[in-house]
């Protein structure tokens, strides 16, 4: 267990808004979510039993095969239909009753997973070096089959726009000795037919598109999002409204403290969400980025002071809750690792039904859920160690929320 590891079972990280779940083991990591909606919502990662939200409780449900590596992407389309894949070619799929291996016919990573309907699924297969072209698997509800891409390239990610499969990557290359670079390629494969901008195979055919590495890729609405890094390491984000001319969108750094970026997503509703390498995130609107940093649990407690104030009495379950906050504010260890709870750092993926309800994959083993410009924590893998549970006033909080949530008849 590392340090931050240590002082989250000494101390309160949050107010979260969801029971912690079962024993998932010490640092198992969750890399990723996708739900049908708000009340069935699925985590996977390295552990042996995928988490599914109700909408009331977190719970483990066995996927019923030993993993070889961990699952990495998720997706499905509907409760009863849900896909997931990782590692050595691993595919599981849910038919609302139990996980089921399937055959994919490949021991290749598969990073990404999207599709239609039942019947048309994709899968990103990595390649296993910059000499042997990626491909896409496609399932049409009986079997899967390959397309392999048109070159070698680092393949990331994998979108659907229209009746196109879009996928994210980088390449390296040197076009002069000891000047190694990193471009973007984005390959759209359109009616059975693969073409690519950014770069060609031989050169950059687009300076945005290859203007960086990219590692992630989004749709939102009319809307692709590319993100990504450049050569020099800094981030770079990349807008196409209905699929046409691509864009470099400005820097989201932290109006605060300067941070940059670590991940950037497009919603449904078509809305640009970057997360910052630290706490908060950001929403791009009219041309530019609105930081929001996350309410601490010192603001909810002044803003329920300034009710009681106004004559509006807390209820109950509030004034409990401003009880544990007094108490948690006297320690300044406290109140540091609870700021550390709103870190969305390392995130690993991000689910929602629009830019202002979404679910991060954060780091340590957390589920961070973002409404509006509240943050709360969902899940959080500490809370699984009975011993560091029994010390975590944060579990013992989210025990009370648990025994207190309305029973669903």
């Amino acid at each position: 267990m590392n340090m931050r590891r240590m002082l989250v079972a000494l101390a309160a990280l949050a107010v979260g808004g969801a029971p912690a779940l079962p024993a998932q083991g010490d640092d198992v990591t969750l890399m990723a979510i996708w739900g049908s909606g708000p009340n069935d919502i699925w985590v996977v990662g390295g552990a042996p039993a995928a988490l599914h939200w109700d909408g009331q409780a977190w719970n483990e449900i066995p996927l019923g095969v030993r993993l070889s590596g961990g699952l990495r992407a998720l997706w499905g389309s509907g409760p009863r239909d849900v896909y997931a894949v990782g590692d050595n070619g691993q595919i599981l799929h849910y038919d609302g009753r139990a996980w089921q291996p399937m055959t994919s016919g490949t021991d290749r990573e598969l990073v990404a997973v999207v599709g239609r309907s039942p019947t048309e699924v994709y899968a990103l297969a990595r390649s296993y070096g910059d000499r042997e072209p990626s491909f896409v698997l496609r399932y049409n509800g009986q079997i899967w089959s390959a397309t392999p891409l048109p070159f070698p390239a680092e393949v990331n990610d994998l979108a659907l726009f229209g009746p196109d499969v879009l996928v994210a990557a980088s390449v390296s290359y040197e076009p002069r000795p000891g000047d190694r670079r990193t471009v973007g390629v984005l390959a759209r494969m359109s009616a059975g037919r693969w073409t690519t901008s950014g770069w060609d195979g031989q050169r950059v055919s687009d300076e945005v598109v290859g203007g960086a590495g990219w590692k992630s890729i989004s749709v939102g609405g009319t809307s692709v999002l590319l993100f990504g890094e450049r050569t020099d390491g800094t981030p770079a984000i990349a807008l196409s409204s209905g699929g046409g001319v691509w864009a470099m969108l400005p820097p989201a750094v932290s109006a605060m403290s300067r941070t940059g970026i670590q991940a950037a997503f497009a919603f449904s509703d078509g809305t640009p969400v970057a997360l910052y390498d630290g706490p908060g995130f950001a929403r791009y609107a009219s041309g530019r980025w609105t930081p929001v940093v996350p309410t601490t649990p010192q603001q909810m407690m002044m803003q329920m002071m300034q009710q009681q104030q106004a004559g509006v009495p807390p209820p109950p379950q509030q004034q409990q809750q401003m009880m544990q906050m007094q108490q948690m504010m006297q320690n300044p260890m406290m109140m540091m690792i609870m700021m550390a709870a709103y870190d969305m750092s390392d995130a690993r993926a991000v689910w929602g039904t629009s830019a202002n309800d979404f679910y991060v994959l954060a780091g340590e083993g957390r589920i961070v859920h973002v409404v509006g410009d509240q943050v709360t924590i969902a899940y959080d893998q500490s809370c699984s160690e009975p011993m560091a549970a029994a010390m975590n006033p944060v579990c013992q909080m989210l025990q009370t929320q648990r025994m207190q949530q309305p029973q669903i008849r």
